[in-house]
């Protein structure tokens, strides 16, 4: 037994002392985890370490960590549930308004709002199927009164009557006339029109609890860009947002009616979702390198936080893996010969925390005079397997680099084998511009780093970040699960989502995950230099932390060409909280966010015994071995006595339950 493992032992023996306290253990054959209340430590014991904790030996043991509430035993049947919660309804208004979804994305954006949430939702173009089966309602598209208009004044009246009965809607913008039922639902006296040149929005000081993650002085002032959006007068209903510099210009409003509440935005969503994914902000990011830029986030961050704040007890998929506040996610991107010849002094201190980093490698094959030299050769390519014998991931970074693969016309799909595309593929310094090809450039890249190394490549980052149309499809030729080429920065958002076809409205999502960065050694207004490197750390930490109070991760590049990198990483990991922030795989952490998409649950709550119950299926639970649920009571001031999984047939599985703060836990799968 090691003397770590004795400790925590020791410590988990002294808290079972307390009538109510559960252990998960954790194996090292496997995801297996085992519930105990018996924290006893037996020595000499009956098994090959001499050691037990709770019968266990602890040479099987790979972790032992408290819960902080208990469950019921795992194995066990729960024969009948509380009825569930009533999850989220999006109503369909594509048809209604004559929309057409393939190019204008409001039923997307609606669904990626709600799935970064994390809450549990059903789409229907029903309106009586949503107003029976939700406890929230979120429009998917505005809401038009003109010669097509979305809903009659009867439909409208009926929504009315069920905020005042306790339901709360959300709706993006009105597009026509004000008519009185909307004046009435969301207490508005006016709606005009705003010209396109309102980059942002200003969230109101007052402290509402709709506004808990709006904290930020990036997140108080909200980028939108150049968007066509309309201002509000309101009459009984409450501003919580303003357009620009003008406080008169009121651009969100929650108005209270009954026991429910109707919220108002200025803009669809579709403005401020898909148009930030695909890079088509219209002048609203603030597209510096090594900066804070939430703002595609704050409207399903308002979402979630409204939803906590008005029912009695809210659960969410976190967003971050095992439990963490935040995961730092280090990437290094090995784009000359002086990187492959260096990157052992990171990759050996990464291996010494026990870190799987990820490192992006250019198949830079052929000579190319004045440009680039031939530095993935069979002398390199021995320094590239010892990253992965030290469990390191590998991706492409491309075959040239070019500085200008942003230009689509230059980089065409043409397919090339390895000679064509050394004798076609070239690079004028004098006017800065290349030929090539975006197939080579990510298929081609691919196949020679996994016939060389004998695995398999699932990540494609580009050179200097640059996005031509075509790499959407050549990414789909190539098989990439994950893609990392775009900064957080340029498309305002901190989180994963999957890219379109051609980067374009109507194309078809490409089956590719891109990970957004979040900062580098790459710094625009001040060069990163060996006379200035320790001052830098300073800036990633303040740029995670931000993170970390939107419970997001944070991918950073550090190109490992100078050792002294190394040390810059180094200092911002120490910095880090370690009781609430650790170091996760790119790979990892994309798979993480994949499956969590696909995680589907039910929360049931029986607020006569205090007890919480989430219900997945069995397949589900496996599949989620670093998911967490996050679940918390309206004001934080109440607790369950008691958080229990179980899958579809009432079978209960073990967990291990975080308390954050009064009235909010995480349950870890």
């Amino acid at each position: 037994m090691t003397s770590r493992l004795l400790s925590i032992a020791t410590s988990a023996l002294l808290v079972s002392m307390t009538a109510s306290a559960q252990f998960a253990v954790s194996l090292k054959s496997g995801g297996s985890r085992v519930i105990t209340s018996d924290g006893r430590i037996e020595s000499p014991a009956a098994t090959p370490s001499g050691y037990s904790f709770a019968g266990i030996d602890v040479g099987e043991i790979g972790s032992i960590t408290l819960s902080s509430l208990p469950q019921d035993e795992a194995g066990s049947q729960i024969a009948s549930l509380p009825a569930a919660e009533k999850p989220v309804v999006i109503l369909d208004l594509t048809a209604r308004n004559g929309e057409s979804e393939p190019s204008n994305r409001n039923l997307y954006s609606s669904e990626y709002m709600l799935e970064l949430a994390g809450l549990p939702y059903v789409v229907t173009a029903s309106l009586d199927e949503a107003l029976a089966s939700s406890s929230m309602l979120l429009l998917s598209s505005p809401v038009n009164t003109g010669s097509q208009s979305t809903l009659t004044p009867e439909e409208w009246t009926r929504i009315t009557d069920w905020v005042r009965a306790g339901g709360i809607v959300i709706s993006p913008a009105i597009t026509d006339t004000l008519t009185p039922e909307l004046a009435e639902l969301f207490g508005i006296s006016a709606r005009t029109r705003s010209q396109r040149t309102r980059y942002y929005v200003n969230w109101v000081s007052e402290p509402h609890p709709e506004l808990a993650y709006i904290d930020e002085p990036e997140e108080k002032v909200t980028r939108i860009g150049a968007i066509n959006s309309s201002v509000f007068t309101p009459s009984t209903a409450v501003p919580l947002a303003t357009y620009g510099e003008n406080p008169a210009d009121v651009a969100v409003v929650r108005n209270s009616l009954g026991k429910g509440a109707a919220y108002l935005f200025g803009f669809s969503w579709r403005d401020v979702i898909q148009r930030s994914q695909l890079n088509k902000d219209s002048g609203g990011s603030r597209g510096v390198n090594n900066t804070f830029e939430p703002s595609a986030d704050m409207v399903p961050l308002f979402i979630r936080a409204t939803h906590a704040a008005t029912q009695s007890v809210s659960a969410w998929k976190f967003t971050v893996p095992d439990g963490h506040s935040s995961v730092l996610i280090p990437t290094h991107d090995c784009d000359s010969r002086t990187a492959l010849d260096s990157m052992s002094h990171m990759a050996d201190y990464e291996k010494s925390l026990d870190l799987r980093a990820h490192y992006f490698i250019t198949v830079h094959y052929f000579r190319q005079p004045g440009y680039l030299s031939a530095f993935y050769n069979p002398e390199t390519l021995p320094l590239i397997k010892r990253l992965t014998d030290q469990g390191h991931t590998v991706g492409s970074h491309s075959v040239c680099h070019y500085p200008d693969f942003g230009d689509t016309g230059r980089f065409p799909l043409t397919e090339y084998s390895e000679e064509e595309y050394a004798a076609i593929a070239t690079h004028d310094l004098a006017t800065a511009t290349s030929v090539g090809s975006t197939w080579a450039e990510l298929v081609l890249s691919k196949r020679i780093l996994e016939r060389d190394l004998h695995l398999p490549v699932r990540s494609f980052r580009s050179g200097h970040l640059c996005v031509n149309n075509n790499m959407p499809a050549a990414s789909r030729i190539a098989g990439y699960d994950f893609s990392s080429c775009f900064s957080a920065s340029d498309v305002m958002s901190q989180f994963p989502f999957i890219e379109r076809m051609g980067n374009d409205w109507s194309g078809e999502p490409s089956g590719t995950l891109q990970i957004p960065l979040h900062f580098s050694d790459v710094f625009s207004d001040d060069k990163m230099t060996e006379a200035n490197w320790h001052e830098k750390p300073a800036r990633w930490l303040e740029i995670f932390n931000k993170l970390k109070g939107n419970y997001a991760s944070s991918v950073i590049l550090i190109h490992p060409n100078r050792k002294w990198k190394m040390s810059a990483q180094k200092m911002l990991v120490d910095a880090l909280d370690s009781r609430e922030c650790g170091l996760f795989n790119f790979e990892d952490y994309g798979d993480f966010w994949l499956r969590r998409r696909d995680f589907r649950f039910t929360l049931h709550h029986d607020p006569s015994q205090s007890k919480v119950i989430v219900r997945a299926k069995a397949a589900d639970i496996a599949a989620n071995p670093h998911l967490g649920i996050f679940i918390e009571y309206a004001g934080g001031s109440k607790a369950p006595a008691n958080i229990t999984l179980v899958d579809e047939s009432g079978k209960v599985h073990p967990v291990r339950i975080k308390k954050v703060a009064e009235g909010r836990y995480i349950m870890l799968l």
